[in-house]
């Protein structure tokens, strides 16, 4: 292990939107950073006309000067250590991106992170900005840090150290807002666009994606009491897959929409 004056400085990018958190967490998120063994330097980047954590994390990329840059979200904290482990690792594997979980094969990565059970990896990730070129897509409403992870992890490699970050969860955060069924389908379609563009390693995976994501859309709408979009949902899930919960659901909202 190197000694503390031959660590690269981290450049950390913060995005903050007093709106969505509060001063006191973005403050103890800053104390994780300054906790850390190597030189950091935080860039948080405010956003006050509610332009996206995508543009936020962007901004801050343009304005980091090193090679080696983190994120961090202002309602997290990283454990110590974190950049020493993940900087060993990135060493010891030549990866240009190195995020939360345990080794696992690119197609295993690919998946997983499509699929939805390593979703909320943004706060890990460490980039090496000299193998990844990659930017965040702005456009997008969901989905834009798992399509710069699958991006960037495909065009320079990815290492895995577990146990880099805690989640804090609150009410004003922007996860806990909820959105309209539709808009969080049309988002998702988008998204999936995107990546079976920009990620051929992904696409066995895509029409599973869109299962998952039509079947829980009917999910949402039945519980509404919505029975009749909920069983056009899950028509559309069908389509693609005959997957038996699926069946199941939809004769639950059949039911539900036609029997007394």
């Amino acid at each position: 292990m190197p000694d503390d004056a031959d660590w690269p400085t981290v450049s950390v990018v913060i995005p903050y939107g007093p709106e969505f958190t509060p001063e006191s967490m973005l403050a103890e998120a800053r104390e994780s950073v300054a906790a850390q063994s190597v030189p950091t330097e935080c860039i948080v980047v405010e956003d006050t006309d509610h332009r996206g954590p995508a543009w936020a994390r962007n901004r801050g990329l343009e304005r980091a000067d090193t090679r080696y840059v983190a994120f961090l979200d202002a309602d997290d904290l990283w454990k110590p250590a974190k950049l020493t482990r993940q900087l060993d690792r990135m060493a010891a594997t030549g990866a240009g991106i190195c995020v939360e979980g345990e080794p696992m094969s690119m197609d295993d990565f690919v998946y997983r992170v499509l699929l939805g059970d390593m979703a909320a990896l943004t706060p890990s990730i460490l980039l090496d900005t000299d193998q990844v070129s990659t930017t965040f897509e702005e456009g997008l409403q969901r989905g834009e840090d798992l399509l710069f992870i699958l991006e960037a992890a495909t065009e320079a490699g990815v290492c895995l150290c577990p146990d880099l970050y805690t989640r804090r969860h609150h009410d004003r955060s922007v996860t806990a807002t909820e959105i309209p069924v539709a808009d969080y389908v049309a988002a998702d379609k988008r998204f999936t666009y995107l990546v079976s563009q920009r990620v051929p390693e992904a696409q066995p995976y895509v029409d599973p994606y869109y299962v998952q994501l039509f079947t829980q859309a009917g999910v949402y709408c039945h519980e509404a009491g919505d029975y009749d979009r909920a069983i056009d949902y899950y028509v559309r899930a069908l389509r693609l897959s005959p997957h038996p919960f699926t069946v199941a659901y939809l004769l639950r909202s059949v039911v539900a929409r036609y029997l007394p």
